[in-house]
């Protein structure tokens, strides 16, 4: 394989719709020519984005990622979870326990059926089976969280001449060929707690078969499997920096708790983000290595100082949807998204993960675009030929 340039997309929830605006702003950076890059990987919303821009990349990379764009867009909430179906589930399940009934709690708490026709419509699968076999693309790659095993599963579709990486024992993490379905996206993206898990069955990969959740709880940004696949040049996309957030100026001890939603908040940004930033890091040190051939890389999200703003714009989306019309027509909607968020911090940002409503997923998708992609290591050169 003579390109190998990777990109490998994080998850982030609602705030994929960032990602594909920071997806925009970095592929004319990592690669001269109108082209996508050949070996895509995603985790989750990751997931997402990298999967229609395998469906498009027969378009070329400016409208393969206008077209992701687009789609993120024009989200909707119904289009991902039921809010009726949401509240039924969560509160019948508890009523009917509370009397007695031998009812098994919900598998998510929200309903999400609504995401599989969502998704079956918004990519072109037999356009991205195409593109692979065709040499588009030549790999694009989901990652997921096995129930069975707790480790990591990288479900890969390629081309023939593509090698498939071995186990990886150190960090769990297994590789299958396969061809991907919608099934292989919502797990990927089933965010523990709040989606069911997904079964994914596949005749030739029968010792994979089994329930699936977010791949984002082991290897939320999958910079990994893109070294795995002999990648030279890598784009790195995500929605929080690529530093730690720096200790509070003042130490304050508060004097109650989190509460069960700024805990999960909290528990979110530390799953999504630690590990991104130790493999960055590892990858500098390695790159600073005798004996290590270097691998470029561009990262795209935001910077220390604009981690707030999306946030910020959840919150105001949120606002505009409590107004008195929004309210009489989408009464379970509003209940719903009223349970998490009422203006506490924790809860805005935890709102910016489940905020899947072109109120909010629009403006943060603009926001990605405007993003400016940022050279980690090697020195920064100029976007040329594929080595």
């Amino acid at each position: 394989m003579t390109n190998r340039t990777a990109l490998a997309v994080s998850g982030a929830g609602a705030r994929g719709a960032y990602e594909a605006g920071a997806v925009r702003a970095l592929l004319p950076a990592l690669l001269a020519g109108d082209v996508i890059p050949q070996i895509l990987v995603g985790t989750s919303a990751g997931a997402l984005n990298v999967a229609g821009l395998a469906a498009y990349a027969h378009l070329g990379a400016e409208k393969a990622a206008e077209e992701v764009v687009a789609a993120w867009s024009d989200a909707s909430l119904t289009g991902v979870f039921s809010p009726v179906g949401s509240l039924l589930r969560t509160g019948g399940a508890t009523l009917a326990r509370l009397i007695g009934l031998p009812v098994p709690p919900p598998a998510g708490l929200l309903d999400t059926s609504p995401m599989r026709a969502t998704l079956d419509a918004l990519v072109p699968w037999d356009q991205l089976h195409e593109n692979v076999r065709t040499g588009k693309v030549r790999a694009i790659a989901v990652t997921a969280t096995s129930l069975a095993t707790g480790g990591t599963v990288v479900f890969v579709e390629h081309n023939d001449d593509v090698r498939l990486p071995g186990y990886d024992a150190h960090r769990n993490i297994s590789y299958v060929s396969t061809a991907l379905t919608v099934d292989h996206l919502l797990a990927s993206a089933a965010i523990p707690i709040l989606f069911q898990p997904i079964r994914i069955t596949d005749e030739k990969n029968d010792e994979y078969a089994g329930w699936y959740i977010d791949g984002g709880l082991l290897l939320n940004t999958p910079i990994k499997p893109a070294l795995e696949f002999e990648a030279t040049r890598i784009g790195v996309v995500a929605s929080h920096p690529q530093e730690r957030l720096p200790p509070p100026a003042v130490s304050t001890l508060p004097a109650t708790p989190p509460d069960v939603l700024g805990t999960t908040a909290l528990s979110l940004r530390a799953i999504l983000t630690d590990r991104m930033v130790d493999d960055l890091w590892t990858l500098r040190t390695r790159n600073d290595m005798d004996g290590y051939t270097p691998v470029e890389a561009v990262f795209a999200g935001p910077a220390l100082a604009e981690t707030v703003e999306i946030d910020r714009l959840a919150e105001e989306a949120f606002d505009g949807m409590l107004g008195f019309l929004h309210r009489v027509r989408n009464p379970m909607e509003t209940t719903l998204l009223r349970l998490m968020s009422d203006g506490v911090p924790g809860h805005r940002e935890l709102l910016s993960y489940t905020m899947f409503d072109s109120r909010f997923t629009a403006p943060a998708a603009e926001f990605g675009s405007r993003c400016t992609p940022q050279y980690l290591s090697p020195s920064p050169r100029p976007a040329g030929r594929e080595r």
